[in-house]
């Protein structure tokens, strides 16, 4: 939580307005794409309840003068009729239904309406299928730029390439929408910071139009021509630039690996909802991303960073300053606490509370030993208490070894005595024992504090064996 709350101070307007604006067309793309299904639900409904209505009142009578059975079967009949009637007369709000049944009556009309006798007219020509198709075109465009989804959208077929400036916009599914608002909102964070805004939403906005470009290519080629007039949206192929950007720069240590395997994986999820969730197009739109990602983290490296204004520089300097301050109060609340532990955990000795005087005194020099600068007067005080043979707490050998080498591998020698020959009394293991033997006599040889009780523990190591290399080493200071 503090972690969080640290990171949103460091959030300006120009995040919250973008923020905003991410929102807002979330909230535009549901609007538009749930409408329709929200009417045509309701529709239905009341296509259902008007029809239940009729069947009580008026089906069923009609039925029984005529002699007709009047069961379910004869009931889902006669509603199927009714419902189709009702939608045939366009009150449909299903845009692909209404599109199946204006080609069909389109069809119809060019078939045996007139359709192909006003062409020739119009023309001087008599159509054929690829006139067709043309005609059809308009009058289905007619139809469906009524809706934002369609009339925003670009079609390569149709190279209406202002649409590109609006087709950013829209989303094909919510999962290409959550999985956007996520990853752009994170590199915008990270590239605003080092770029600056104007230049991240810059080149956001002119790759989100390019981008429209990059997919009327890929149509015009034979594996993706299928989807030529199928609808384009979405920002994937900018946002995999920024996603390259975000993971990659000059100085690599500034961002984590963390920062890089979200967008690199962020990356692979939008790839993979744009091949197998999305229809066709979107084939084009995952395959593009590979190489701008690519582009996006020759930029991320290639690209300096801005220089700081002398507001942002004061306020870095100012919280560095206050983490510096933070870390040496926590480090000073340690070294109360660890001192109150000392004190608590002879207070419960003298109590006879012994289990939890070990606990108390077993955590105290752990975390005496950790402190940094080590201070070597209370270590070394506390380590002659705590070893003092009046104290019966129950601490394994190899603990008090391995206190004892910490402590002299931090240049505390007299602590370091002090618990290596308490572990050496209380040690069973021979070899154990003997690697003790030597890291006390050495000690008291090289510093000469009681080199003759050194001696004597170097001769017991040659003693026990006197083949191996640390017998060699205890001869060497022997000088033997």
């Amino acid at each position: 939580m503090h972690g969080l709350k640290k990171y949103t101070k460091r959030l300006q307007v120009h995040h919250y307005i973008v923020f905003a604006v991410v929102l807002a067309i979330g909230i535009f793309n549901a609007i538009t794409a749930l409408a329709p299904q929200i009417q045509q639900r309701e529709l239905e409904k009341n296509i259902a309840l008007s029809f239940e209505k009729w069947w009580q009142e008026e089906g069923i009578p009609q039925f029984k003068v005529i002699g007709l059975p009047v069961n379910d079967s004869a009931r889902a009949v006669e509603f199927e009729q009714y419902r189709d009637r009702v939608l045939s007369a366009g009150k449909s709000f299903d845009i692909d239904e209404r599109i199946k049944s204006k080609r069909k009556e389109f069809r119809e009309w060019w078939e045996i309406g007139g359709g192909k006798e006003q062409y020739t007219k119009e023309h001087g020509k008599y159509p054929k299928e690829a006139q067709f198709n043309r005609e059809l075109n308009k009058f289905l465009k007619k139809y469906t730029d009524q809706f934002p989804r369609y009339a925003m959208a670009f079609v390569p077929r149709d190279s209406e390439y202002e649409r590109l400036f609006t087709s950013w916009i829209l989303f094909p599914s919510w999962e290409s929408f959550i999985l956007f608002a996520i990853l752009f909102l994170l590199a915008y964070v990270r590239l605003s910071d080092r770029w600056g805004a104007v230049v991240a939403l810059g080149m956001f906005l002119v790759l989100a139009v390019f981008g429209g470009f990059v997919v009327d290519f890929f149509t015009a080629t034979s594996f993706f021509s299928p989807h030529v007039a199928e609808r384009y949206m979405g920002a994937s192929i900018a946002l995999a630039f920024l996603l390259g950007a975000t993971a990659f720069e000059k100085n690599a240590v500034n961002t984590s690996p963390i920062i890089r395997g979200i967008a690199i994986i962020g990356l692979v999820f939008d790839i993979v909802i744009n091949w197998v969730v999305n229809p066709g197009i979107f084939g084009a739109v995952s395959v593009a991303s590979i190489p701008f990602f690519g582009l996006g983290a020759l930029a991320g490296i290639k690209l300096p960073a801005r220089r700081k204004s002398l507001s942002e520089q004061r306020k870095d300097a100012l919280e560095q300053r206050m983490q510096r301050t933070a870390q040496r109060n926590i480090t000073a609340e340690r070294r109360v606490k660890t001192r109150e532990k000392i004190d608590e955990g002879f207070s419960e000795a003298q109590k006879g509370h012994y289990d939890a005087a070990k606990l108390c005194l077993c955590q105290a020099m752990t975390s005496l030993l950790q402190e940094q600068p080590l201070d070597f007067e209370t270590l070394k005080k506390f380590a002659e208490r705590i070893v003092s043979p009046s104290l019966f707490i129950d601490v394994t050998s190899t603990q008090w070894l391995e206190w004892g080498g910490t402590a002299k591998s931090r240049g505390c020698i007299e602590a370091a005595l002090f618990l290596l020959e308490k572990g050496l009394v209380l040690e069973k293991d021979p070899k154990i024992a003997r690697r003790a033997l030597y890291a006390i006599g050495e000690i008291r040889i090289r510093r000469g504090i009681e080199p003759e009780e050194g001696v004597k523990r170097l001769e017991k190591v040659i003693e026990l064996d006197g083949s191996d290399l640390l017998a060699t080493q205890a001869k060497k200071l022997l000088g033997k």
